[in-house]
């Protein structure tokens, strides 16, 4: 998808200086018990489908679009796996962004992955023991999805 609406106006105003926003990371798994990845063009890496919360939609129903448009994937957000600090992005046309990222586990309900929009060039499943290199962030999110714990998890730094 292009750039929202909301962030291209705030682009006009403030060019490609430093943008705090909010986004959400779905780690969709099938019945095979495999995870969901998308081949970015922007980084070149592969990673768990991700983007940006509309002002007043809410995150669930950001993860919801997110993974259908980049994928054509239908889900159902299962719980709130995490919330982090980051990551820092430098997008291909000089704009920074800072993201807190909300971390969905999500459950794959029907679809057949592909690249459902020009922001990646594949769409597919892996098993969880034959993933691809991925960014560390990505990882700890995969991990954390996955874990299966009834709780949310959360990094302290200053405790």
């Amino acid at each position: 998808m292009p750039i929202s609406p909301f962030v291209a106006n705030l682009r006009r105003k403030i060019g490609t200086d430093l943008l705090h926003l909010m986004g959400i990371n779905a780690v969709v798994i099938n019945d095979r018990n495999e995870v969901l990845l998308v081949d970015s063009k922007e980084s070149n890496h592969w990673m768990p489908i991700g983007g940006m919360i509309e002002p007043g939609e809410e995150p669930a129903d950001a993860a919801i679009r997110e993974v259908f448009e980049e994928t054509g994937v239908h889900i159902v957000p299962q719980r709130l796996a995490g919330v982090y600090d980051g990551p820092n992005v430098e997008y291909s046309n000089g704009d920074l962004v800072h993201y807190i990222t909300v971390v969905f586990l999500c459950r794959a309900v029907s679809g057949e992955p592909h690249a459902h929009d020009e922001e990646n060039r594949d769409a597919r499943y892996f098993p969880i023991d034959k993933l691809p290199d991925l960014r560390a962030d990505y990882r700890r999110n995969i991990a954390v999805a996955l874990a299966n714990r009834p709780e949310a998890f959360f990094l302290v730094r200053n405790a």
